[in-house]
């Protein structure tokens, strides 16, 4: 996928507490990206959020990846759910950022970067400074 003269179009997946941080950056690097859409499996937090940054929202990221055009996801989800929704992006031709860890078990981290590999796409961890 070769992005030039546009922005990044990107879409956070979760919206708990460590999401404030990657809307934020998206907010502030405005000129490069641009927040598409949003995923929460939690309706009033959901609702809240779409209506915050005037974006469409999913209760799943199935719904999320099938109905819109992305660039990149963003998983800000229990780290859990990080290798799932990975691969579905990654599967989607979309680059992934997970927040840490990207995944609790070897095989699972394994799994991931194997789906990111062969989509040919990036898969970025989030490994910010203390």
């Amino acid at each position: 996928m070769n992005i030039q003269n546009r922005k990044i179009k990107i879409a956070v997946v979760g919206s708990g507490r460590i999401s404030k941080n990657h809307f934020g950056s998206i907010l502030q690097l405005s000129d490069e990206y641009e927040l598409i859409a949003i995923c929460d499996n939690n309706p009033t937090i959901l609702k809240q959020h779409m209506a915050e940054y005037n974006v469409p929202g999913y209760l799943s990221i199935d719904d999320l990846l099938k109905n819109e055009q992305l660039d990149l996801v963003t998983l800000c989800t229990p780290s859990g759910l990080h290798p799932s929704q990975a691969i579905k992006a990654a599967k989607s031709g979309i680059h992934v950022i997970s927040e840490k860890p990207m995944a609790t078990k070897w095989e699972d981290g394994l799994a991931m970067t194997k789906a990111c590999e062969d989509a040919g796409v990036r898969l970025f961890v989030v490994k910010q400074n203390r």
